[in-house]
């Protein structure tokens, strides 16, 4: 019921302020409507409180009713799910500008199974219950076009697809509100890092050096610097300081079906950073440099792994995941994927004592959480001396 004041002079009732609480708006501030009454003819202050008391119940309804008939009024009319997400949120939240085409074709890849899920549903009649029953169905029935199940932070990716569409509807007044919020985020199942051995890293090193120039330049790279597979095809010969053995990650090369190979920035702010190379790396880099020259015209612009003869066009990244996968069943070593070697960088830099910022920094992870959550373990060595020293002094 609204909130009644009374307004006094002279020590007399004159009128009375009617206040009604309206709801919160998108920051949580609390949002009210005031008026001010006062009866049209004199009489006792109990008749005056009491009459005021029957007028604010109605003004108050009739507010209610008045905000309900301005939200009919901008609420757009019913559209098909399938349609909004075409039509309105694809174009106003997924352009180009705003996001990376591998993130537009990422999205667009989850949004073909949400649509012939939710063919023919209208946008406003989808409920909490549907958007559970599609998490089950990703669970227990999808199937890919290798007849293989979705793995669990695929079907996360599609709550949070889900839940950026419905959030935008209800932003924009097309739903009530988000019936995404009410679910929750499916639970991620945290895998074992792979990572080579030291023993294991000193017999890759050793076959790497049967391979081309090119390629031992890239998997020492990778290796040693811990940079993403597009991070390190998305490098320039002007990105290499060889005078202070420094390189600047400031581009990534990703592929699509929907963009082929595309150049864009890197994951995120960041991920733009400069990372120290080994002498080692900097004498590859220099002998497969020398090697280029002999074969292109070699710029400050040109990619250090490019496309075949078209300097100007980065390498496309799958090819080196296949490459890798190959060179190790070839060697006899355990299957890695180009990221693994990012793992293998971070765990032996951490082993060999860097400290957890200076990890996080090399890496470009946002928060240094990321980088204790995935790579920091604990061994039984490292735990009986840390316990020795921290308590030798009490047990003399």
């Amino acid at each position: 019921m609204a909130t009644i004041y009374q307004n006094k002079k002279y020590g007399k009732i004159v009128s009375f302020k009617f206040k009604a609480f309206l709801g919160r708006d998108e920051q949580g501030k609390q949002l009210f409507k005031c008026t001010t009454w006062k009866p049209d003819k004199p009489m006792s202050e109990s008749k005056m409180i009491a009459l005021a008391e029957k007028e604010a119940t109605i003004w108050e309804r009739q507010l209610a009713e008045n905000i309900q008939n301005e939200k009919q009024k901008l609420a757009p009319s019913e559209i098909l799910f399938e349609e909004f997400v075409r039509k309105i949120w694809f174009p106003n939240q997924m352009n180009e500008k705003e996001h990376r085409i591998s993130t537009i074709a990422f999205h667009e890849s989850i949004l073909r199974i949400v649509y012939k899920y939710f063919s023919g549903l209208k946008l406003q009649t989808i409920t909490s219950r549907d958007i559970d029953a599609y998490l089950n169905y990703l669970r227990n029935t999808y199937r890919t076009a290798r007849n293989k199940t979705l793995a669990p932070k695929t079907i996360r990716h599609h709550y949070c697809t889900l839940n950026l569409i419905f959030e935008y509807a209800a932003k924009m007044r097309y739903i009530e509100e988000n019936p995404v919020k009410s679910i929750d985020s499916p639970k991620l199942i945290r895998h074992k890092v792979n990572a080579l051995s030291k023993v294991e890293v000193m017999r890759f090193l050793e076959e790497v050096k049967k391979l081309p120039l090119m390629h031992q330049a890239i998997y020492h790279l990778l290796l040693t610097t811990g940079i993403r597979r597009g991070e390190c095809f998305g490098l320039q010969w002007a990105d290499i300081d060889f005078e202070r053995s420094l390189i600047r990650i400031e581009r990534n090369v990703t592929y699509t079906g929907l963009g082929g190979t595309c150049t864009g920035l890197p994951k995120t702010n960041t991920s733009i950073r400069q990372i120290p190379i080994t002498q080692n790396v900097i004498k590859l880099l220099k002998a497969y440099q020398v090697e280029e020259k002999g074969k292109y015209n070699i710029r400050e612009n040109t990619f250090v792994f490019h496309a075949g003869k078209s300097v100007l066009q980065p390498h496309e990244p799958t090819y080196l995941t296949k490459h890798l996968k190959k060179f190790m069943k070839d060697i006899g070593l355990p299957d890695m994927s180009p990221h693994d070697l990012r793992h293998t960088c971070a765990t032996l830099l951490l082993e060999s004592g860097a400290d957890i910022k200076s990890v996080q920094d090399i890496l470009g992870h946002t928060d240094a959480s990321t980088t204790l959550n995935f790579y920091v373990k604990s061994n039984l060595d490292s735990m009986r001396t840390s316990t020795q020293k921290a308590f030798e002094n009490f047990l003399k």
